[in-house]
């Protein structure tokens, strides 16, 4: 009951809670993440180059404003060292405001916008001349401009030594209004600061007036780019799409179509065209499977009608058959049998790439006693054995069995009187090569004895001229051990298969050497090869 309960609360929050991948398969299709994936970088890039140009732009008009204030701050600071100060402080322009004050706080003269204005702030310490510090101030009422209230401004001092012969008292002389630093009694300088406040409103309003032209040309800008790459992206799938209806049609009936191959070389023709060679290949591939089959049913048919005709003839008339010569047909037709199937199990394995278990492997003595099984069955060949030198492998001795035996059956199959046996070992390689005095192999006929099935003369009976699986086995086994097979004319102008296989010691691999299609063999045969493909 407790498993059972967990299981359901399991499924509600799986529905309640889909997994993550959902939002994939919702996003699955390569359009819908092209476009995400364009809007995105390219939302990103916009606001990364507005984020710079806002911080640019603040920092330009800032630091104009900023030397604005210092020139008015030094223009006070000239009439304050002269003696002459006039009251109110002449400012330029509206966004600025200036006062000066005594050192214990006493203002002697500020611009119109500061008037009735108490001391600013004095700075903790504040340098004979010069910019002291830039304060950004988010506090009201520091600088009122035509009624209006500025939360950011720029605060410069200045400190001026004055000497005592120009220290008075504020007078006013005149109905200007002019304040006059009269002249005091001698004594130490007098200090006096200079400030400064410049308004960043215009900065602000500036940044603002960008930021507000972005924030409507930023989602069209985005709404654009979605729009275009979605456009885009269709077109550039719409081969995709059709490659792949045409790859949804394609059954195991009609390998023969092939998918849309667009014009150009851009990666979706190329992507076409592999797919064509790919369907190409499994066609031959299909009807090669096909012809396999057809071939392999016929070639089993024929000895079992044989044993079966040969048992309702011996039972339609069984006193009359000769029992013993029934049962040597029927087991000569279940060798065959037995034969071909061993022969395609073979070769099967061998195209699987199924690798045996290896051992050591006498190459020499596996060709003595093939030979000698062949003799008895084949008295009238002569086998030369005089050129099979002692060669050691490291392989499946059933795969090397096979190799020997089907190449010396064959040379033996279709010789006329002599076949030659060669084994040798270099270094690296072994060579097996067989040859005969036949009718050899003609140069454009070289490819096919090696296709399943195959027989260069059709008039042959199937006793004489084998199952046709002998040399296909002999290819497959030689290149799952890594090594090459070569058909040329020996020098009996007959037949002539040569076989070189790596050797492979315990521990050690393949030799890397690259295969020289005419290995240099001393004396292989009784003369060399004479043509070799």
């Amino acid at each position: 009951m407790k498993l059972a309960s967990m299981e359901r609360l399991d499924q509600v929050s799986r529905t309640r809670f889909p997994p993550v991948r959902w939002v994939g398969r919702q996003l699955a299709s390569v359009r819908k993440r092209t476009t995400i994936a364009a809007t995105v970088v390219v939302g990103s890039v916009l606001l990364a180059a507005f984020i710079g140009v806002g911080v640019t732009l603040r920092a330009a008009l800032t630091r104009n404003v900023v030397n604005t204030a210092k020139n008015e701050a030094d223009d006070i600071v000239l009439l304050v060292k002269d003696g002459h100060l006039p009251n109110p402080l002449p400012i330029p322009r509206g966004d600025l405001a200036a006062q000066v004050v005594t050192s214990k706080g006493v203002v002697v003269a500020y611009s119109p916008n500061l008037k009735g204005a108490k001391a600013l702030r004095m700075p903790n310490q504040v340098p004979s001349r010069g910019i002291v510090q830039t304060e950004y101030s988010s506090r009201a009422n520091r600088l009122a401009i035509n009624g209006n209230v500025d939360h950011h401004t720029v605060f410069v001092a200045d400190r001026v030594e004055v000497p005592t012969f120009l220290v008075g008292v504020i007078a006013r002389s005149n109905t200007s209004g002019d304040s006059h630093l009269m002249a005091g009694s001698a004594g130490k300088p007098t200090t006096f600061y200079v400030y400064t406040i410049a308004s960043l409103s215009s900065v602000d309003a500036s940044v603002a007036a960008l930021k507000r032209e972005f924030f409507i040309v930023y989602p069209l800008i985005l709404a654009v780019v979605a729009l275009s790459t979605w456009i885009l992206s269709r077109r550039a799938l719409a081969p995709v799409d059709q490659i792949r209806r045409d790859v949804e049609e394609i059954t195991s009936l009609n390998l023969s179509n092939r998918v849309f191959q667009p014009e150009g070389d851009d990666e979706i023709a190329r992507l076409a065209t592999t797919m064509n060679s790919m369907l190409a290949r499994l066609d031959a591939a299909a009807e090669q499977q096909k012809q396999f089959i057809a071939d392999a049913s016929h070639e089993l048919k024929s000895p079992l009608s044989a044993l079966r005709a040969s048992l309702e003839v011996g039972l339609l008339h069984s006193d009359m058959t000769d029992w013993h010569q029934t049962a040597s047909i029927a087991l000569r037709e279940s060798e065959r049998m037995q034969r071909l199937i061993e022969d395609l199990l073979t070769l099967a394995k061998a195209e699987a790439h199924v690798q045996a278990v290896q051992a050591t492997v006498d190459l020499d003595e596996l060709c003595r006693e093939e030979v000698q099984r062949i003799r008895r069955t084949h008295p009238g060949v002569n086998i030369d054995m005089s050129k099979v030198s002692a060669v050691r492998l490291l392989a499946d001795p059933e795969q090397i069995r096979s190799i020997v035996r089907n190449l010396i059956e064959n040379a033996v199959r279709y010789a006329k009187t002599t076949v030659v046996v060669l084994a040798v070992a270099d270094d690296k390689y072994a060579t097996f090569a067989v040859a005969d005095d036949g009718p050899g192999i003609p140069p454009e006929r070289r490819d096919a004895v090696f296709e399943r099935f195959t027989r260069l003369d059709p008039a042959r009976s199937r006793l004489q001229g084998g199952s046709g699986l002998g040399l296909p086995i002999v290819r497959s086994l030689v290149e799952l051990l890594g090594g090459t097979v070569t058909i040329g004319t020996s020098d009996m102008q007959g037949a002539y298969f040569n076989v070189r296989l790596p050797l492979m010691t315990e521990g050690h691999g393949t030799a890397e050497t690259p295969y020289d299609p005419q290995p240099t063999v001393a004396q292989p045969l009784s003369a060399p090869m004479k043509e070799t493909v």
